[in-house]
């Protein structure tokens, strides 16, 4: 399988090159959500930013760079949100706390609903791994600092695999619901909560806490 070359070809070193970078990276978020990745392609993203395909090209190789750009941005400021929600549930319950962070999920997602199933979609598809490793660092770090302050509820002594855990289940929920409709389901948030709830307090038959 050829290798699909994800780098920008070069960072903007001023500002009006920044703006540029921005101009183009907000109309290919508008291309995936009003044309779907059917419609997506570097000719259409220059047309909507208003610049040359050429002007792009300097920046972005081809539209797998650009989807890639776009996901980094997105996991970026996820990591961004998650660390500040865990920050803001200093004193509260887990429970509590579980459901600040179900909110942030169907945030997340249903901000941009149409572009979020997009980068989703693509980030299974495109070789990502090390550029998302940073962003998901991050929000491990975040959710076992939080779990680690209501050690005492959990079935057992915490695990790096449970953090993880609870970050799947939780997306697994939140990108399950979005393929069925553009808005929440009423309940989302109390099957996220009920879900993450078992799987960290409720003691498998027969297990003790070690």
């Amino acid at each position: 399988m050829p290798r699909i070359e994800l780098r920008p070809r070069k960072s903007p070193r001023q500002v009006r090159s920044a703006d540029t970078v921005e101009t183009i990276l907000a109309a290919a978020a508008r291309v995936l959500e009003r044309e779907s990745l059917a419609g997506f392609n570097t000719n259409r993203v220059a047309e909507v930013a208003g610049v040359s395909v050429g002007s792009l090209y300097q920046y972005f190789p081809n539209k797998s760079a650009l989807i890639a750009a776009l996901i980094d941005r997105q996991q970026g400021a996820l990591a961004e949100a998650v660390e500040a929600r865990v920050a803001a549930q200093e004193g509260r319950t887990l429970h509590e706390a579980l459901y600040a962070l179900a909110d942030l999920g169907i945030e997340q997602q249903y901000r941009r609903p149409l572009l979020a199933a997009a980068l989703d979609h693509e980030e299974t598809r495109l070789p990502l791994g090390p550029r998302l490793r940073e962003s998901e660092q991050r929000i491990g770090a975040a959710v076992a600092s939080l779990l680690a302050r209501h050690a005492g509820e959990l079935a057992a002594p915490l695990r790096p695999s449970d953090v993880h855990d609870v970050f799947v289940i939780a997306k697994a929920l939140v990108e399950a619901d979005a393929t069925a409709g553009r808005t929440p389901a009423p309940d989302l948030r109390d099957r996220i909560v009920r879900a993450l709830w078992g799987y960290l307090t409720a003691r498998a038959p027969g297990a003790t806490r070690g």
